[in-house]
């Protein structure tokens, strides 16, 4: 029942957030729209997201396409070797890119009841935040968000499906007021 009861706030929460106009544009890491196209303009109709007369910005599809996500370890927020130098390498775009926003969302594997995975996410995507803020990157810049539990990468079950599952992944925006639609789409 409290599964149910997380997964329908989620589903409420998405359905609040989720807006388009034409100042804004949210993007998943994999460079989709979070309505699934390709964010740009092209003439063979694709990515019909963006509004007619605009598309997408090189420097963003470059934060897109080049934007690492962040894994940890089991029960653990804590961030490791591999994971501060992907956050270094995801800090220079960001330094190099002020006018891009983005959105952390923190996840983690099934084992655990549903609250703590949530909490747990909240603590990994707090946690680089933190790094990120103590890297220079404003907090006027990041939102954030756990998913816990609820969006795996790999819903196989097992070590090498757990180990992916644990991650805090970004959301890529820009635009004139910032506002983020819902990368669960």
């Amino acid at each position: 029942m409290t599964r149910l009861l997380s997964l329908a706030f989620l589903a409420i929460l998405a359905g609040a957030t989720c807006r388009k106009n034409n100042t804004d544009v949210t993007l998943n890491p994999d460079g989709t729209s979070v309505d699934g196209s390709n964010g740009t303009n092209g003439a063979n109709g694709e990515g019909m997201d963006l509004p007619p007369d605009r598309e997408m910005p090189d420097h963003v599809a470059e934060i897109v396409g080049n934007f690492s996500r962040v894994y940890f370890d089991f029960d653990s927020a804590e961030l490791a070797p591999d994971a501060k130098a992907a956050l270094d390498a995801n800090v220079s775009l960001l330094q190099k890119y002020p006018d891009v926003k983005i959105q952390i969302q923190g996840h983690a594997d099934e084992r655990g009841t549903t609250e703590y995975n949530m909490a747990l996410g909240d603590r990994r995507a707090n946690q680089v935040q933190t790094y990120l803020a103590n890297q220079g990157v404003g907090p006027s810049r990041v939102t954030l968000v756990s998913y816990g539990e609820e969006a795996p990468l790999d819903a196989s079950g097992g070590e090498r499906a757990w180990s992916v599952n644990r991650r805090a992944e970004f959301v890529v925006t820009w635009g004139g007021d910032g506002k983020l639609g819902s990368s669960t789409d």
